[in-house]
């Protein structure tokens, strides 16, 4: 709430995604490794590491830098220094950022995909951030109805999904 009234502006403006799902997920599973693309101003980001901070954990974060109309845009502006420790950003498009960990064999507890919602951007990335996650993971997707990369995804690996509906978006998770 303390961020919200902070940032109301993002807030409104840009419409975080389902921090309640987020943060239920994360502490379902006792996720202590989570990553997420797409940060944008950092509301999931936010979630992720509230939770992380009571536990202990990391989040690993991709987004691209880009500008907006008046200067250069931050990504994940909305959170604190002191939350950050726990925080590696990685500032490289979807593709580039997820080689770079899968090089790194690193694998997640928890995955929140909300980056490239393309297509092409899904089929390519859903099949990669699948195999670095963990059994008993959870991995969610954002925005799903926005085209069927998710379901397409689903069914071609025989996945059982559950779909979330949350201020007309919906959101697709997957339980590996």
């Amino acid at each position: 709430k303390i961020h919200q009234q902070q940032y109301n502006e993002s807030f409104k403006k840009k419409g975080p995604a389902n921090l309640y799902l987020l943060f239920f997920c994360s502490n379902l599973i006792s996720a202590k490794n989570i990553l997420e693309t797409g940060v944008a101003d950092g509301w999931s980001s936010l979630a992720f590491l509230i939770y992380l901070r009571q536990i202990g954990g990391k989040l690993t974060s991709i987004d691209i830098s880009y500008l907006n109309s008046f200067s250069k845009y931050k990504c994940g502006k909305i959170i604190n220094k002191n939350l950050r420790t726990s925080w590696e950003l990685i500032i490289k498009p979807d593709t580039s950022g997820i080689k770079i960990l899968s090089n790194l064999s690193r694998r997640f507890d928890l995955i929140h995909y909300d980056s490239d919602k393309s297509i092409e951007g899904r089929k390519k990335n859903y099949p990669k951030l699948w195999k670095m996650l963990n059994i008993g993971g959870i991995f969610i997707s954002d925005d799903i109805s926005d085209n069927m990369s998710f379901f397409n995804f689903c069914h071609k690996n025989n996945l059982k999904y559950h779909v979330v509906k949350y201020e007309n978006k919906f959101q697709g998770v997957v339980f590996k």
